[in-house]
């Protein structure tokens, strides 16, 4: 609901213009702040038509080429590689042919392409609607505030597999096991990954979409790896893993990439049972369990010198929007695999803003 001014615009407009004398300019910082953010869902809405895909390992590309290969739409299309044009992305080369500079490079990297998928493509429902969720009109708990499960499982493979899954794939080498069961593995990005790397190494990979677990074979086909890799619909929770006979056999670890938090929208003692419920079903195994840093704001504010971006801050937010809690500190998850009687091997290993736990079952 629209609701009516309760100030004197021409003293909110003074007030602008004393701010722009005593700095920063609010006039630029606001253009600023709007210009990333549309940048944002320009290079989201291309991530989502192909583009990246489509220019991987190419330094020039054709709009004619584009449109026809990836079925676009010309006018929006061409809409946004102007917006590219301008930001110092691209360049034109000759006619609808277009370079993409260093910037466009980094702008196209498969992190930038991470971050951007997590946040703009699976919570834009829940950042759209803040003026309804916080006058209360709009429950947090309305369906049509769901993430995108999609966004926010491929945007978590494109965003750690710079420097985050590299080093929990050498956390698990060092546990010297070699068949890997991946909780909630989705399209099967990380197990894939996983089995590319040794001959020796399997995977069996459990997750509640039917959908992902279809495409997860299908990639499993493609690069070939098929026969080492299984996936198997079924829920994590309390109760042991509802998995055809046998399917578990030879399992030497179970990984959790970013999961177990999200038992914790239901208290804390639900991610121990869950824990619980795997020791009983995979004792003698390591869990390793992948989980961003617990983040408090008012020392994250008071950090010297100022933290480069607001990462960790972002992820709280969205958490606590999105109903799956807060992220947890050390002593929080060393409690929770004590509880449910583990013991802890690795007492969080950093990467990148995340913390790699590895618990003995």
């Amino acid at each position: 609901m629209t609701k009516p001014n309760q100030y004197d615009l021409r003293d909110e407009g003074r007030r602008v213009m004393q701010q722009m004398k005593l700095g920063p300019n609010p006039v630029v910082e606001a253009r600023q702040m709007m210009s990333q953010t549309i940048l944002a869902h320009v290079l989201l809405g291309l991530s989502d038509a192909g583009f990246y895909e489509h220019v991987a390992g190419r330094e020039t590309f054709s709009i004619d080429e584009a449109v026809q290969a990836l079925h676009l739409d010309r006018f929006s299309f061409e809409a946004l590689i102007e917006y590219l044009l301008g930001c110092g992305a691209l360049v034109r080369q000759d006619g609808d042919t277009f370079g993409i500079t260093v910037k466009g490079q980094r702008l196209f990297n498969v992190y930038t392409r991470g971050v951007l998928n997590v946040y703009l493509g699976g919570y834009n429902a829940v950042l759209r609607s803040l003026g309804r969720v916080v006058d209360g009109s709009l429950r947090l708990d309305d369906a049509s505030l769901r993430r995108s499960t999609r966004h926010a499982a491929a945007g978590t493979a494109f965003s750690t597999c710079a420097f985050t899954i590299p080093d929990v794939f050498a956390a698990m080498r060092d546990t010297r096991g070699k068949v890997c069961l991946d909780l909630g593995c989705g399209t099967g990005d990380f197990l894939l990954q996983w089995v590319l790397q040794s001959p020796d190494a399997r995977g069996v990979g459990v997750d509640m979409s039917a959908d992902a677990l279809r495409q997860a074979r299908e990639t499993a086909l493609r690069w070939g790896v098929a026969d080492r890799l299984s996936f198997h619909e079924a829920a994590v929770g309390p109760s042991p893993l509802a998995v055809p006979p046998g399917a578990l056999d030879g399992v030497e670890m179970v990984t959790s990439m970013y999961m177990l938090h999200e038992f914790g929208r239901d208290g804390r003692e639900a991610i121990v049972d869950v824990v619980r419920a795997l020791k009983a079903q995979l004792p003698g195994r390591h869990l390793l369990a992948l989980e961003v840093e617990a983040c408090d704001p008012q020392e994250f504010a008071a950090q010297t010198p100022p933290p480069a971006h607001f990462g960790r801050l972002d992820y709280r937010l969205i958490h606590q929007l999105s109903g799956q809690g807060l992220p947890r500190g050390q002593e929080d998850w060393h409690g929770i695999f004590s509880d449910a009687g583990c013991s802890i091997v690795e007492p969080g290993k950093p990467t990148g803003g995340s913390l790699i736990y590895i618990a003995g079952m």
